[in-house]
């Protein structure tokens, strides 16, 4: 008699639980952003020292969010190289490049990787930029930038 008793006992309190989880009010804001990318192909082909594209943030915030920055990989291929993804988690916009060929031939070249945000409801947010190597994932660099992004207010 008591057994069923422990059990009546242990599904309410599992029941009390799930049903004092807090959920948020606001929508999920993954899933009213719009977002685009795109990647250039190699700007210094068959460089393999350093130049001013190894370390590129730059951003406009007004209606939409533009960034550009740049990435270093390997030369080979020079297009349809990288797969770009987004994760919007409270202030914070996650941009993971995913290198595919990461290992095409023995030379260094700075891409420009291109995203657009739409739909954004906050005027600041952290924006951090990932880069992994899809054929050796341990070799990522997390976070390659980590900048705060402001709205500006249009000129009249």
């Amino acid at each position: 008699m008591k057994i069923p008793a422990i059990g009546i006992t242990f599904g309410l309190l599992i029941l009390i639980c799930i049903s004092c989880h807090e959920k948020s009010s606001e929508p999920e804001l993954q899933s009213i952003v719009s977002f685009s990318s795109q990647s250039s192909k190699c700007l210094s082909h068959g460089l393999s020292k350093r130049n001013s594209f190894d370390s590129l943030f730059t951003y406009s915030f007004t209606d939409s969010l533009i960034i550009d920055f740049s990435v270093s990989a390997n030369c080979c291929p020079d297009s349809n190289r990288f797969n770009v993804l987004y994760t919007a988690v409270n202030d914070t916009l996650i941009i993971t490049v995913i290198d595919t060929a990461a290992y095409g031939c023995r030379c260094i070249c700075p891409y420009l990787i291109h995203a657009e945000f739409g739909n954004l409801p906050n005027n600041h947010y952290i924006v951090r930029c990932v880069f992994v190597y899809i054929a050796a994932p341990y070799l990522s660099h997390d976070p390659i930038y980590l900048v705060n992004v402001d709205r500006k207010n249009e000129a009249p």
